[in-house]
């Protein structure tokens, strides 16, 4: 096993690519979500010299819209774009989304949620170690930032989900810890609590959004260990959250043989189509010295935000 890890730093790194189902009106999530998963033809999206992941999508006017990381290791920073299909699932455009530059940090996990009638995005700032809410304005190019909701918060894969008419963000620590703020609106004052955790395994970080069906919310997370990352996804039911309880139980985990791929780590889904990205580890004697720079030019890019 240790040699087996050596080699794959020294001579592999990861490929990462969007895949799409389009539903065929049967599916029941999660009842029957990884049937679909495993016997639908998946179509992939494909994008030379990139790394695509972290899709989440929307439908809208006969059109599906797929908003995601693409990662280039020649500046070792994702950005956020959005492919935009046809109801089936032909490409029209693929398009950057404009009002992030500013950032001046790696951006992913681009969350999206509707709350009255207006669309808002929080990505993954970690970099910048802050929480950001946007608000679309030109969908879906142009969006504008609207509140830094946390402050000197390395955070990862934000999620907000609503129970009992109260918000709460669900997040990830650099060390894959749990950390839970609330607040009674979203733009409102966000505070962090600390609930007594009942969780079904160690594996925290967000794969995707919540969902509720038949009065039940589920949560996605990702598998994570020290040898790989983004190895499955798991789907659980999340039993009970308030300020002092958070209880979930496992329903089902999404292996990372999907495809033939060697991992998975973020899924969602809408009416009509199922979306979630595909890693392969691919040979490179180049790997190591790409991973080495990755490693600099991050550690660089985080002291320059330091001192804005």
């Amino acid at each position: 096993m240790k040699w087996n890890r050596i080699l794959n730093i020294l001579f592999f790194h990861e490929s990462w690519d969007i895949m799409v189902i389009k539903n065929d009106g049967s599916h029941s999530f999660p009842d029957n979500t990884l049937d679909i998963l495993r016997r639908s033809t998946a179509q992939r999206l494909k994008k030379k010299f990139t790394f695509q992941a972290d899709p989440f999508l929307l439908e809208k006017e006969d059109k599906l819209y797929i908003f995601y990381e693409a990662f280039n290791f020649r500046n070792s920073k994702g950005i956020l774009r959005c492919r935009i299909l046809d109801k089936n699932l032909k490409e029209l455009d693929d398009v950057k989304l404009e009002g992030f530059d500013n950032l001046k940090c790696h951006l992913s996990f681009p969350f999206l949620f509707t709350t009255n009638g207006t669309l808002y995005m929080i990505p993954e700032s970690s970099e910048r170690k802050e929480v950001i809410l946007f608000q679309a304005i030109d969908f879906p190019v142009r969006w504008k930032q609207v509140k830094v909701l946390l402050s000197d918060a390395p955070l990862t894969d934000n999620v907000l989900l609503t129970v009992n008419e109260r918000f709460y963000l669900m997040s990830t620590s650099m060390e894959n810890e749990l950390v839970i703020h609330t607040a009674p609106e979203v733009t409102g004052k966000w505070e962090k609590i600390t609930p007594l955790l009942e969780v079904c395994n160690e594996h925290n970080r967000s794969a995707g959004g919540p969902y509720t069906i038949d009065n039940k919310m589920y949560i996605l997370t990702q598998e994570c260990t020290p040898d790989t990352y983004g190895k499955s996804v798991f789907i659980k039911e999340l039993n009970n959250l308030d300020i002092s309880t958070f209880k979930e139980s496992l329903v089902d985990n999404i292996p990372p043989s999907l495809n033939n791929s060697d991992g998975v780590h973020t899924l969602n889904f809408s009416d009509n189509y199922i979306v979630y990205d595909t890693k392969k580890n691919v040979f490179s004697p180049l790997s190591f010295l790409k991973k080495v720079a990755y490693k600099f030019i991050v550690k660089y890019r985080t002291l320059q935000l330091a001192w804005r």
